[in-house]
């Protein structure tokens, strides 16, 4: 009896803590970010099944992200060889960075980063691993390339990068997270682990070698597979470079992603993020009543109530907003951000 108790607490403890494959590497798109200091302790160093971290002291500086997704330009191709998706993570200041990565048959790859202090090229890409990816699954890749950092006290330092990316999706557990504004998060999630350790030979300005470590964690919730909290460090101590960055999903906007899939998918907005003109389509016939355009606030700063596919936002100021879109068969609403 004792061995089947014993057998049927595993199970329990099993479905309890049943850890999710992370189906694709790529958070939701659109999914907006807070970008998080903590007044204690943010321990990510355990590892593991059925582990529980409390990130419920997460302060929000006032900057948020929004990731969006697109297929690379000429240049960009021409820039990073073979890259197939470009996330462009943009902040409320419109401040860009971008990870350039290659998806052949879910074989996910980084192949450069671009941020105004930093650019990284892959000659040899950084292989992530094939997704879905499991509990205990690891992957490790030589990679090399050429890279440019300006945040350093010696200036702007540039060369090439050799190095070894190490992936594995190391821990599953409960995420709990206090409110940042729009609400509390608490959930089951798996996370990716992803190591970088690099060695840096700079030419310019001068000749000098120096060890490179980037680490980051990536949590994905097991119900959604979204992109709920991730933070990234880069450390090169030769050159007095120790940062940190974490954020933090704001629940609402992936949420109301959820709650209108059904909507979203019927619904485009192109381009986005858009210039001079938003083009409204849909995947079936659809007459617009009206269109009113907020920005993150609620404020409305637009009101068309003409039955128009194409409006002009060219007297918007750069940054993010919400069309809401009112039809013959209800009301959708879609993120945009505006250049």
């Amino acid at each position: 009896m004792k061995t089947k108790l014993s057998f049927l607490f595993i199970l329990l403890t099993i479905f309890t803590y049943g850890q999710t494959p992370i189906s694709n590497f790529d958070s939701a798109p659109m999914t907006v970010y807070a970008v998080v200091t903590s007044s204690g302790a943010v321990d990510q160093t355990a590892s593991g099944t059925a582990l529980t971290w409390n990130f419920t002291d997460l302060v929000a500086d006032g900057t948020t992200t929004t990731d969006t997704y697109a297929a690379p330009t000429p240049v960009e191709i021409t820039n990073y060889p073979g890259t197939t998706s470009v996330l462009t993570i943009t902040d409320n200041s419109m401040a860009a960075n971008k990870i350039f990565s290659q998806n052949t048959s879910n074989n996910i790859s980084f192949t450069g980063a671009e941020r105004d202090d930093l650019i990284l090229s892959y000659t040899n890409n950084a292989f992530i691993g094939i997704f879905p990816m499991s509990y205990n699954v690891s992957n490790s890749d030589p990679v090399s390339g050429a890279f440019t950092y300006s945040n350093t006290p010696l200036g702007a330092v540039s060369g090439t990068f050799a190095g070894t990316i190490n992936s594995s999706v190391d821990a599953y557990g409960t995420l709990n997270m206090n409110d940042l504004g729009e609400g509390a998060y608490s959930g089951n999630v798996t996370r990716l682990k992803i190591v970088q350790n690099l060695t840096l030979n700079a030419t310019s300005p001068f000749p000098v070698t120096a060890e490179a470590t980037q680490t980051s964690y990536f949590y994905y919730d097991n119900s959604t597979n979204n992109l709920v909290f991730r933070t990234n460090s880069f450390v090169v101590a030769l050159l007095s470079v120790n940062e940190t960055i974490m954020e933090s999903f704001l629940p609402e906007s992936t949420l109301n992603i959820k709650a209108n899939e059904v909507a979203l998918n019927e619904l485009k907005i192109v381009p986005n993020p858009a210039g001079d003109l938003l083009n409204i389509q849909f995947n079936k016939n659809e007459i617009i009543n009206s269109i009113i355009i907020t920005d993150m606030s609620g404020r409305q700063v637009l009101s068309i109530k003409n039955s128009l596919n194409s409006i002009s936002v060219s007297e918007l100021k750069s940054g993010m907003y919400i069309a809401n879109i009112t039809t013959d068969s209800g009301v959708y609403s879609k993120k945009f951000i505006k250049k």
